[in-house]
């Protein structure tokens, strides 16, 4: 943490979150309309990750297509969201630099970014996806099924290639 305080009610913590975290869903919306449109992610039938790479691999008939460095943002199960910063069952080459977003957060002293384990609603991965995103410079966010139905993996793209 840097050497000044922050000396901010809990009142304006909250405001100061609201209004950044609204900024960077949007900003993550137009970054994966543009991801969608470059790169034709809807168009192809699978996708896969490599956790122990860190990447998300798109593919059309067991041909790669789109090849993308990721890190994973974080997952939520049911009704509770765990930060990947803390959750040793991902690989760190795939969790890394989301060391950054939980440093971040605790210098704002924003809960929702330094809290391991958070209460889950159907918005929070994405709102926390794109705030990884924007800290990090992702050029997109995903989200991927895991387990049961309602548990998904959130990934924020770092870059991305075609594979001829």
């Amino acid at each position: 943490m840097s050497d000044h305080r922050r000396h901010l009610c809990d009142a304006c913590l909250t405001e100061e979150y609201e209004e950044f975290r609204h900024a960077c869903i949007h900003e993550s919306m137009s970054k994966n309309d543009a991801w969608n449109e470059e790169y034709k992610i809807d168009d192809w039938p699978r996708w896969d990750y490599s956790m122990e790479e860190a990447t998300l691999t798109f593919s059309e008939e067991g041909a790669a297509k789109v090849i993308c460095s990721m890190q994973v943002v974080g997952s939520s199960q049911g009704d509770s969201w765990e930060w990947s910063w803390g959750n040793a069952n991902f690989p760190d080459i795939c969790r890394r630099a989301m060391q950054e977003v939980k440093t971040f957060g605790a210098e704002k002293q924003w809960h929702n970014l330094a809290t391991l384990f958070l209460e889950n609603d159907e918005y929070l991965g994405w709102e926390c996806a794109a705030i990884a995103s924007h800290v990090l410079n992702g050029v997109a966010t995903y989200r991927c099924p895991s387990g049961s139905a309602g548990d998904y993996v959130y990934l924020v793209i770092l870059s991305s290639r075609f594979v001829n």
